[in-house]
């Protein structure tokens, strides 16, 4: 396998090739053998880029999970005193200093026995008969509510690796009982400081222009339902477990439906994208209009860095469909040398105008007047996240039974928008 460094350079040689080509064609023009020379290399870097962003991302997910390596001995410090059982049959248990009696053959008390607790493990090792379990998911003394916690924790996994939007933005604690959340906002702010006179001709003005208000989150429902028979269920041993591709595959359609409407979602029973044009989001007065409308120039990819404040600057990520990266690559100075390489990213890998950017096949990639074609923005401020009881993906077992069926149902509860506007800015044609 290539190092990280052999495929740098096997990915400079390329672009510098493909500079050459071009230097040597007349006027600029390439003949069709040098268009198709082009593009067949042009490809492979291409691959090579993507090797080099899924390289990272490996990496990414090792270091993770070293860091997680400590977790697997840690236990939690017990929240309740329990007491033994006391002669009259009753179990005592103390919050702080209030105390709750249950009687020692209530359904509650018998969760506290080692028969509940062996019969929990056996289920998240996968013990137990699935199809006993899986009839039962609606007693919760038969363990019926493990199901969607035990595979509540592979969907937040896929989720923080795949969708950018969650890596970049900021992620509100889980909300538990709470419908939504609201924070307050600084909406404007006072003018500049008066010069004054040590006795004023008349009475100092109030400048009353500062002015709050809030924003809400209110996290909405998405769902999912896959059926799979049982005798796929029991055969289909090619795929590996069958109940785990299904649910990686349920995964990725949370996690591609959640980065479509970060990105575009219009707000209404779901997130506010940021291309979305929106007082309670970004609104028009954050774009930066190309003078044409079908193509964009370096200027103007500098113009929209600097459109943001220093502070966002130094925090901003790029957001752009590969039709327009591939579009920057080719942009030229007049003599026909690359820009990529100089003035857009100063020769270093997988910046543009000395940023980071993301690619995203779902960001706008229409080019024509009128469309977005890619943003800068500082994420991390700017947009936030907020998540309603956690995933949960539920075996139906007994609903399906008659057409010897077996369901999954994916559902999850999530919210996000563009709090702070000042701290996006976005790409438009004119």
């Amino acid at each position: 396998m290539k190092s990280m460094k052999e495929l740098y350079e096997e990915r400079n040689t390329l672009v510098g090739q493909n500079r050459k080509l071009l230097e040597s064609a007349k006027d600029g023009k390439l003949t069709g053998e040098q268009s198709h020379e082009w593009d067949e290399r042009d490809k492979d870097i291409d691959k090579l880029s993507n090797e080099i962003e899924e390289r990272r991302k490996v990496d990414d997910r090792k270091n993770l999970s070293k860091k997680y390596e400590g977790f697997e001995n840690d236990t939690p410090h017990r929240q309740t005193e329990r007491e033994a059982p006391v002669r009259d049959g009753k179990l005592s248990v103390k919050f702080g200093r209030h105390e709750i009696t249950l009687r020692k053959d209530s359904a509650l008390a018998e969760r506290n026995g080692e028969k509940y607790a062996n019969a929990f493990n056996e289920y998240l090792t996968g013990g137990g008969d699935p199809e006993r379990l899986g009839l039962q998911t609606s007693k919760d003394t038969k363990g019926g509510y493990l199901a969607p916690v035990a595979m509540a924790s592979r969907l937040i996994k896929f989720l923080d690796d795949n969708v950018f939007m969650r890596r970049l933005a900021f992620v509100l604690p889980p909300l538990d009982s709470a419908v939504s959340i609201g924070a307050p906002s600084y909406d404007s702010d006072t003018g500049d400081a008066d010069w004054t006179a040590e006795i004023p001709a008349s009475d100092i003005t109030e400048d009353d222009g500062m002015t709050f208000g809030k924003r809400e989150l209110m996290p909405h429902l998405v769902t999912k339902l896959v059926k799979a028979g049982k005798k796929f269920l029991r055969v289909a041993a090619g795929i590996g477990s069958p109940e785990n591709f299904i649910t990686d595959r349920l995964a990725y359609k949370f996690a591609i439906t959640e980065e479509k409407a970060f990105l575009t979602g219009n707000g209404v029973q779901k997130p506010l994208g940021v291309f979305t044009v929106s007082n309670d989001g970004v609104p028009a007065s954050r774009d930066v209009t190309c003078a044409s409308g079908t193509v964009f120039t370096a200027d103007e990819i500098l113009n929209l860095l600097y459109n943001l404040k220093p502070q966002y600057q130094a925090r901003a990520t790029g957001v752009f469909h590969r039709d327009f990266i591939k579009a920057a690559r080719k942009l030229k100075t007049g003599t026909g040398e690359y820009l990529w390489g100089m003035g857009l990213n100063s020769a270093q890998p997988d910046t543009i105008a000395n940023r980071p950017y993301v690619q995203s096949e779902y960001a706008p990639n229409t080019f024509t007047s009128g469309n977005y074609i890619g943003m800068f923005a500082d994420f991390g401020t700017g947009y936030w996240i907020a998540d309603s009881l956690g995933f949960e993906v539920q075996r139906l077992g007994e609903l399906l039974a008659l057409r010897n069926q077996v369901g999954f149902l994916g559902s999850k509860e999530t919210d996000g928008m563009p709090v702070l506007a000042e701290c996006f800015s976005r790409l438009k044609l004119g």
